[in-house]
């Protein structure tokens, strides 16, 4: 093929119907005609730039019809694009900036003061929109690198994960069969498209199906139920933070969303309890998956048609080999045991940009080790246990934070719980727990949810402390900071002068 099954992502809805909506809001609709006439025009932009195949294009742009164009424009002429996050600091962002080196840096035009300051050479985006439209570069390789994205740096400095034409496309057709999206689905996104969550796994698979998308920022669960109403959204998919907001929201104002057929929770697990009110108000479950950046996508979901087991994670993902491998070798665990999940998929990661030892350290013998704990049962689902790296191990006993999370997420007294390890003289390392309490209701005491928690969990496995937060702080990608929380909790623990007593892990 003269070229990539990712530039020709539009073809199937071009030859449906040129003239449908594709896009919704912000701004005034545009067809999916219009859609390819606009990535051809800016192509021409970055072309007359002096861009060409391999260079990279960073973007700083809000969720809206910009970011849409400029990723097709990039595809279109073999150029990398690389999304940053517009939560980002200035630093932050110039330290991504000088690992890439970045052939241009697109920004807002209201932001265009503020270019030389990032140390890169910079464009407002209307200065974009005044070349000639180009036609897609031809026979660029299937493997031509078409995306980097950077991880969330939770837990480190964020890398960047480097995306293959071939791999893009693969994890969005992923999700598109995984979602079962339809041409006459109208999808909410509001996850950030300078990540996979809301690039890779609800905007261009939604444009691939042929579908309406509305796009948004972390919308408010106000303005998603009003978009909701207004546009008769029927997919929706938010974090598992956000989730509890939306819940809430419909639950006090007694709202009901017809049009709604799916909504995946993601980024974290989904409390039992804010699945039971989930489907209490709608009737059906939440949807929940496990993905990662460097698959580009979820590798795995709970299937949409057929039996879902609440608390799981579904099964592999269409096209996803998955494994659960013990620390060593590639010889599964067996049924039941808790191992590492490793997949093979079409549509992982190439490598970290300029990094070849973790690239080496992210594969064992052709497996992407995910660092994902869980379990496969019977029938072969699967249950996620927690993040390798999270783990807190305690006089050589592994704790789960989430084991314990889903207990404080139950109790009535607590809506929101995030559980850290901090280092401990004699254990090593402890648990501590982080509590957001229910709005308007007393505090909970820490003897009351160590009582509670005694009653199901092992001795070993009690939280040192529980300290109350009346906000639980995100990183840049929305999803809970526990880095962070871990600082916190250090921070405070020390300023009481704390002896950090804790409980003998015998039980």
């Amino acid at each position: 093929m003269p070229t990539t099954g990712l530039q020709r992502l539009l073809d199937a809805a071009l030859r449906r119907g040129p003239n449908r909506p594709a896009l919704l809001a912000p701004g005034p609709p545009l067809s999916y005609r219009a859609l390819e006439d606009g990535a051809a025009l800016v192509a021409g932009g970055l072309w007359a730039e002096g861009i060409r195949p391999g260079e990279r294009v960073a973007w700083r742009l809000p969720n809206g019809p910009e970011a849409v164009l400029l990723s097709l424009a990039c595809y279109r002429i073999g150029a990398i694009s690389v999304p940053i996050n517009a939560r980002l600091t200035e630093e932050e962002v110039k330290a991504m900036l000088a690992r890439i080196e970045p052939g241009v840096v697109v920004l807002p035009a209201e932001e265009a003061e503020h270019a030389a300051a990032l140390g890169q050479p910079a464009l407002p985006w209307p200065a974009l929109l005044g070349a000639a439209p180009i036609d897609p570069v031809q026979d660029l390789p299937e493997d031509h690198p078409a995306l980097i994205l950077f991880t969330s740096g939770s837990t480190g400095q964020p890398k960047g994960v480097v995306h293959s034409h071939h791999g893009c496309l693969a994890a969005i057709d992923t999700c598109r069969l995984a979602l079962d999206l339809q041409a006459d689905d109208v999808v909410l996104v509001g996850k950030p498209l300078s990540h996979a969550g809301g690039l890779q796994t609800q905007l261009l698979p939604s444009l691939r199906a042929g579908a309406q998308v509305l796009l948004a920022t972390r919308p408010s669960a106000a303005t998603a139920a009003a978009l909701i109403q207004q546009h008769g959204v029927s997919e929706f998919g938010l974090l598992a933070s956000d989730l509890l907001d939306f819940v809430d929201h419909l639950e006090t104002r007694q709202l009901a969303l017809p049009s709604l057929r799916r909504v995946i929770g993601s980024g974290d697990t989904v409390p039992m309890e804010l699945q039971k009110r989930f489907r209490e108000l709608f009737g059906w479950p939440v949807l929940e998956g496990c993905g990662m950046t460097e698959v580009g996508g979820y590798y795995a979901m709970h299937p949409i048609h057929g039996e879902r087991k609440p608390g799981s994670i579904g099964r592999p993902t269409p096209g996803t080999d998955l494994r659960i491998l013990p620390e060593s070798g590639t010889t599964e665990v067996a049924e039941g045991a808790i191992g590492e999940f490793a997949v093979r998929t079409a549509s992982a990661t190439i490598g970290y940009w300029k990094d070849a030892k973790a690239t080496e350290a992210l594969f064992r013998d052709g497996w992407l080790m995910t660092g994902d704990l869980g379990r496969r049962d019977a029938d072969g689902t699967l249950w996620f246990c927690g993040r390798r790296k999270l783990l807190i191990v305690r006089r050589g006993s592994n704790i789960a934070p989430a084991e314990i999370e889903e207990l404080l997420d139950a109790h009535p007294a607590v809506h929101a719980a995030v559980v850290v390890g901090i280092p401990h003289r004699r254990d090593g390392a402890v648990p501590v727990a982080w509590i957001q309490p229910q709005p308007g209701a007393p505090a909970p005491e820490e003897n009351v949810l160590l009582t509670y928690l005694a009653q199901h969990l092992a001795t070993y496995k009690l939280p040192a402390h529980v300290l109350l937060t009346a906000e639980l702080p995100r990183n840049s990608t929305g999803k809970v900071d526990r880095r962070q929380l871990r600082e916190l909790a250090l921070a405070r623990l020390a300023g009481e002068g704390q002896p950090l007593p804790v409980p003998h892990p015998e039980g």
